[in-house]
């Protein structure tokens, strides 16, 4: 089956019908495979399939972890059981995995990977337009190899939509176009597809419905790439401005998002509707952009921390959880996102490598495998009652009541684009992500946002000078050291690395937003900074250190200036409690010593210093 549907048409409920139709029939969750491009694509189905598919908890729990994901977790999972050492997969770039396993799969491993793949009876591949490049071509080597054309084997359903393809940039020079791959799967099984057009915009009121239905007629039409562009431009021009400042947003009732072109509009759009408290808004507000580091699930660290053994039995499990969740209040098991026991238990067998209803939980297999992209379902916390910013790339999949476009495309300094009527997609995508109301907004109040600074590795960090003031981007992975959360020699002693623990666990959403500052520490000729919450322009409570890596960033931008490194770095902003491990040699005491997993911060935003010059020799 091939699916074109544009936007509010009911492609998410259709994959999630289809999927939920096909089990009912004669399949196992375990013969099915739903690949998707983006994380919020794969959350929004998953929700949806626990609506459609009336199914047994076990059945949706399954399909969260063996059918549904991304490219990219999925690509990770699959060169693993190659023999793929997990640590340097997790070095390399997405495109290269990817690539790996196209190249694995039209080499001489391709019957290895068909035994990985196993008994697979149907594959699912949502948002096609947008897998140019790579992705485009393992779907294409994924068919060749379970679904052959004219033979017997697995059934597929692809859909898609070339009017919102708008990753063309990602793919290499010379790549076949989205509408290219989608003519190929045409032209290879002819004659063998059920092709189907959703045309009725569901989501949008009908202004909205129109106004996207006479988009898509031109982006699909014969115009001129430069004619489309400036077409939508002209449409996004004449929406309503928004009234107040950005700040206001968060107070509006229903699903909020405000849409940028790039990360760097994002950071500046979220530091403007943070305002200058330390605590931000009362209303959650929550950005899905840039490197920043996600954290596992803080449930994890909650029911596993005190474990002292290097495995737990179920029975123990049971035991732990029950006696916690008896504890914590119907508003803490909330925050944590606490499923239930079986489903906990399921969750943590899974990521450890072992089967779901195994009866004993290595925490060592847990605590190595806790970082790669394959261990836990590639969803990302409900944030139904948040303000989203993010960037229209990153807002694919996701639909929100009401919408705020940045555009900024006015502004003189706005290059004209390579590629238009890609850019051109880019538009209209924002302008369909809206529901309820759709509005734009100049961004005037917003000084110019921050460009990337690369680093060696491959690694970049958004960086603005201004009036003296450097603000640079902060809380990649590899920014903030793990143990630093637990070290008795930082936090007084066990006493102090318990009291830290429990306010964590007890403020693990409350926390979200709020400001921290960074204080240099200078322990035997090396620099690190210590991670406070921010109280005013003073720090307040410690609760972990930094790493070499985001020293070695600062000096690397700061030496050959002859600026020296900052005492106090401002502004930056948690995005989460979550999970932590790891095997550095440290004095931890118990039950840290023995569980290796614990509770943390993930760090977001531009860190901001006031530049100093070194004094001169």
């Amino acid at each position: 089956m091939l699916v074109e549907a544009g936007p509010g048409t009911g492609k998410t409920q259709m994959s999630a019908l289809r999927l939920a139709g096909l089990i009912r029939r004669d399949l196992s969750p375990g013969q099915v495979l739903v690949l998707s491009f983006s994380r919020s694509a794969v959350r929004t189905l998953t929700r949806r399939l626990t609506v459609v598919a009336a199914a047994d908890a076990h059945i949706v729990e399954e399909l969260r972890y063996v059918s549904v994901r991304t490219f990219d977790s999925w690509a990770f999972r699959i060169l693993r059981l190659l023999g793929n050492d997990p640590s340097e997969l997790l070095r390399r770039a997405h495109d290269e995995n990817i690539a790996a396993v196209t190249n694995a799969i039209t080499g001489p491993a391709r019957e290895v990977v068909r035994q990985l793949i196993g008994d697979r009876r149907h594959l699912i591949v949502d948002e096609f337009q947008d897998l140019p490049g790579v992705r485009g071509e393992l779907v294409l080597a994924l068919l060749d190899l379970m679904a052959p054309p004219g033979q017997s084997g697995c059934g597929f359903t692809i859909l898609g939509d070339p009017a919102q393809a708008i990753y063309g940039f990602a793919a290499d020079k010379g790549a076949m176009t989205p509408r290219q791959y989608w003519d190929k799967v045409q032209k290879l099984y002819h004659g063998e597809l059920r092709i189907h057009s959703l045309q009725v915009n569901h989501r949008a009121t009908e202004p909205l419905a129109a106004l996207s239905a006479q988009l898509r007629s031109v982006l699909l039409g014969s115009l001129p790439d430069e004619e489309k562009l400036k077409l939508i431009r002209t449409v996004i021009a004449e929406l309503p401005e928004q009234s107040g400042s950005l700040d206001g947003l968060g107070s509006e009732s229903g699903s909020k998002a405000v849409l940028t072109r790039t990360n760097g509009e994002a950071v500046r759009v979220l530091q403007n509707i943070m305002g200058p408290g330390v605590k931000g808004p009362e209303a959650p507000v929550r950005i899905r952009a840039a490197n920043y580091a996600s954290l596992p699930p803080a449930w994890i660290a909650g029911l596993l921390r005190p474990a002292r053994a290097p495995t737990m039995p179920r029975m123990q499990f049971d035991r732990i959880y029950e006696r916690l969740a008896s504890i914590w209040d119907d508003e803490m098991r909330k925050r944590l996102e606490l499923p239930a026991c079986e489903v906990a238990w399921a969750r943590l067998m899974q990521a450890s490598g072992a089967p779901a209803d195994g009866t004993s939980l290595d925490l060592a297999e847990l605590r190595a495998r806790l970082a790669w992209p394959d261990s836990f379902p590639d969803d990302q916390p409900l944030v139904d009652d948040a303000l989203i910013v993010t960037t229209v790339h990153q807002s694919k999949g996701m639909e929100f009541d009401i919408v705020t476009l940045l555009d900024r495309s006015a502004d003189d300094d706005v290059p004209v684009p390579d590629a238009p009527g890609e850019e051109a997609s880019v538009g209209y995508v924002g302008v369909t992500r809206a529901a309820r109301a759709l509005r734009r907004s100049g961004g005037d109040e917003l000084y110019p946002a921050p460009r990337d600074w690369k680093f060696t590795g491959g690694r970049s960090r958004l960086c603005h000078w201004r009036n003296g003031w450097l603000n640079l981007e902060m809380g990649q992975p590899g920014d903030v050291d793990p143990v630093g959360f637990v070290d008795p020699t930082l936090h007084g002693g066990k006493a102090g690395v318990d009291d830290l623990q429990a306010f964590l666990l007890e403020n693990a959403r409350t926390l979200e937003g709020h400001k921290v500052m960074l204080c240099q520490k200078n322990v035997e000729g090396k620099v690190h900074w210590t991670i406070h919450l921010q109280d005013d322009r003073e720090p307040g409570r410690l609760l972990g250190r930094t790493k070499s890596q985001l020293t070695y960033d600062l000096l690397h931008v700061l030496h050959d200036r002859g600026f020296k490194l900052p005492w106090r770095i401002f502004n930056l902003r948690i995005s989460a409690v979550g999970t932590l491990t790891s095997d550095a040699e440290c004095a931890l005491e118990e039950p840290d010593r023995s569980s290796r997993l614990w509770l943390g911060v993930g760090l977001f935003g531009t860190g901001d210093f006031k530049t100093v010059k070194r004094p001169a020799k």
